[in-house]
Formats: structure tokens, sequence, C-alpha cells
């Protein structure tokens, strides 16, 4: 979560380098994420693509205030909608909407962001033709890495195995996991999808903090390479 990312992920750190998140998907306020801070929350990711195939309009507001409260870190992503097809056209408008509140990746807080993750789940969501799902998700990547943005990937083997099957090829890209076990720890995850280790777990969602809903996230140990 950063503004240009140099991701080294040390699986062996001790508690006392973890760093604990949270993503949110409606819009927050600074002081929303400074009662968040004061609790030992240091970074946010905020969803800034509807699966109804649209930006979220508060993703501009809430990235502000993640970055005015205090957060370390601030990184937003994308829930596509695989069924409206032109996924290209999904992560230009994206971009557009960041551009349009003068929000640009390697910029100076508060108007920045670091990664951008791509949200894979919801089969129900998805094409039956597994095939049909590689090509958009793809073209999503083609279209980010077009635009200059750092990647990563928001799933699970519940997740992307229904949906993409036996496919490697998000597997270069930093992984996000589910798995609500209340545990900040990797000890439960299970290689899939070519990922041999995660790079930050979400332990547990629907948390209601600070007058706010969120999911927490954790990671052990990470260095990062800031430009802005």
């Amino acid at each position: 979560m950063l503004a240009t990312v140099l991701v080294v992920c040390a699986l062996a750190a001790g508690p006392a380098l973890a760093t604990i998140g949270v993503d949110v998907s409606q819009a927050t306020s600074s002081s929303a994420f400074a009662c968040l801070h004061r609790a030992g929350y240091t970074f946010a990711v905020v969803r800034c693509f509807e699966s109804v195939n649209r930006p979220d309009p508060a993703c501009p507001g809430s990235v502000e205030a993640a970055w005015n409260g205090g957060m370390a870190h601030v990184d937003i992503y994308m829930f596509p909608d695989p069924s409206a097809g032109n996924p290209a056209g999904q992560v230009d408008r994206l971009v557009s909407a960041l551009n349009s509140a003068g929000i640009h990746p390697n910029a100076s807080p508060p108007k920045t962001f670091g990664m951008l993750w791509l949200d894979i789940e919801g089969p129900q969501y998805w094409s039956k033709a597994q095939a049909t799902n590689r090509a958009f998700f793809e073209g999503l990547v083609s279209s980010a890495r077009g635009h200059g943005l750092h990647l990563g990937v928001y799933t699970s083997a519940s997740q992307w195995e229904p949906i993409m099957g036996s496919y490697t090829g998000g597997s270069s890209l930093p992984l996000w996991y589910a798995h609500y076990d209340g545990s900040q720890s990797f000890s439960d995850f299970r290689a899939f999808g070519g990922w041999s280790h995660p790079a930050i777990k979400q332990y547990r969602g629907d948390v209601s903090a600070c007058g706010t809903g969120i999911d927490e996230s954790w990671y052990p140990a990470f260095s990062f390479n800031h430009t802005a």
C-alpha cells in the first residue's frame, strides 16, 4: 500500500513488524479514519469501482479522508463487472473518474493512492466459461498497466478456482486473500492460482468500528519504496 511500491514479503517476521488496516466500501470521513488510526489501523483500501459497472462516487472523498485521517498507506480496489464486458473501458472510466477528482498514482497525499487491487470474487457474476473470464481478467491487467498502475489481486481459492480454474496468469501480482478466521497469520494459506505465498490477509469482515463498516486485514512485514 503505497505510492510507488516495492514489495518484499518477510514471512518469518515477528509480531512487532505486523501491520493492520481496513478496507471500506462506503463514504468514510477523515474523523472516522482518524479514529481508526488511533485504534491501531495504519493502512486503508478504498473501493473505487462498483460491481454495477460504474466508478464509486464516494471514492475520491474517502481516499483523501484516509490520508487526512492519518493512514500511512492508501490503496484502492476495483470490483469489476464481467457481465458488462469491455474490461479496458471499465479501467479507463475508473482512471478518468480519479483524474477528474485530481487523484493520481505516484503523486502527493492526499491526492494519490498506491496500488489498485482487482477484486476477483462472486462466481455468480462471471461467465460459466473460464476462458472468457481469463480473457476479461487479462484485459483488466493490460489496461491498468497501460495507465501505469501498480496492481494486486484480491481473491481466495474458493472464489478464484470456480471463476478461473487452474489459470495462473495473475500469480506475478501480489495476492491479498480473504479467510475470516480472525487470525493475523498466514498459517492457514494454501497455494492456488500459481500463488505460493500471499502478501496480505483479510482476516475479519463486516466489522463496525468508529461509526463505519470495515473489513480488517493484516500483513507481517513489507519493505516500501515511496516516491510520494
